[in-house]
């Protein structure tokens, strides 16, 4: 009973995460408080809906759990909507199954360090099924081979362009010691996850340029996205009331969203930290 009330719990953690994503408004992400989005609101929750079970199973490696999740997601819905929360949440998720009573960022340390050629082999065809945008091509490991080192090493050649790969380098340093702690501030000030989750996606943001535009659109462009959000999110974030700057959330949202400007990366990486902070508390 106890093993089925975990598994019950990880998938419910998800899945409400996956929710409170799309229920926060986050400005050139999709989110219910904007239809100009594709893919839409419901493609995002039948794909959390669909990759939840693969991505909790017990007994997966790393890369099985992560292709799984993939090929759950694309039988639901025939885009990609999640691969980023996917490759985020699936080393978090194997490390807490097997932490043993080490602290979540240990356990994480030894999964990623113990990752394999084949770990790597299964996201390499996860991240072909998926069909991101803006990977480009690489001069060792490009996704469109075999690749012939551990999924850790395989990330590492990426991680100075993509902030998702950069968390694997890095042990999640972005989600541990920054997402989770902002985060925890956020909803105890406000009181509110939503709002939270909105704070904490604006100061990704601010923060981080984020890596999708850079791929998608160039650096400069991701800098100047960052550059312009900064003095908002600063008093955003200082504000006992959120909701009084829902206007100017929108208008930024119409902006980046006629330019087609997609902070995806930084969604992803907010979805990541609140989904951390939760499974301390399972």
């Amino acid at each position: 009973m106890r093993e089925y009330n975990t598994h019950s719990n990880l998938i419910s953690l998800y899945r409400h995460v996956c929710w409170l994503d799309i229920q926060a408004l986050k400005p050139g992400n999709t989110s219910i408080h904007s239809d100009a989005s594709t893919p839409g609101v419901q493609e995002f929750l039948d794909s959390a809906q669909a990759s939840a079970p693969p991505l909790v199973c017990p007994g997966l490696t790393l890369g099985e759990r992560i292709l799984q999740a993939v090929q759950a997601t694309r039988q639901a819905v025939d885009t990609n909507t999640n691969l980023g929360i996917i490759l985020l949440t699936a080393p978090l998720i194997q490390a807490w199954q097997g932490r043993a009573g080490r602290k979540l960022e240990a356990a994480l340390q030894e999964t990623l360090h113990h990752s394999t050629v084949q770990d790597a082999r299964d996201v390499y065809q996860a991240i072909r099924l998926a069909q991101p945008g803006g990977l480009g091509q690489a001069e060792s490991q490009d996704i469109s081979e075999e690749p012939t080192v551990t999924l850790l090493s395989a990330m590492e050649l990426s991680a100075s362009k993509d902030r998702v790969a950069l968390q694997y380098s890095s042990n999640f340093h972005d989600i541990f010691h920054f997402g989770r702690p902002h985060y925890r501030s956020l909803l105890m000030r406000w009181r509110d996850e939503c709002w939270a989750a909105c704070g904490l996606y604006l100061a990704f943001l601010a923060r981080f340029p984020d890596s999708l535009i850079g791929r998608k659109c160039g650096m400069l462009k991701a800098r100047e996205i960052s550059d312009m959000i900064t003095p908002f999110e600063k008093e955003f974030c200082r504000s006992d009331s959120p909701v009084r700057y829902k206007t100017q959330l929108l208008e930024i949202d119409d902006c980046l969203k006629r330019d087609r400007i997609n902070p995806g990366t930084t969604a992803d990486l907010t979805v990541a930290s609140i989904f951390a902070e939760g499974l301390e508390m399972l």
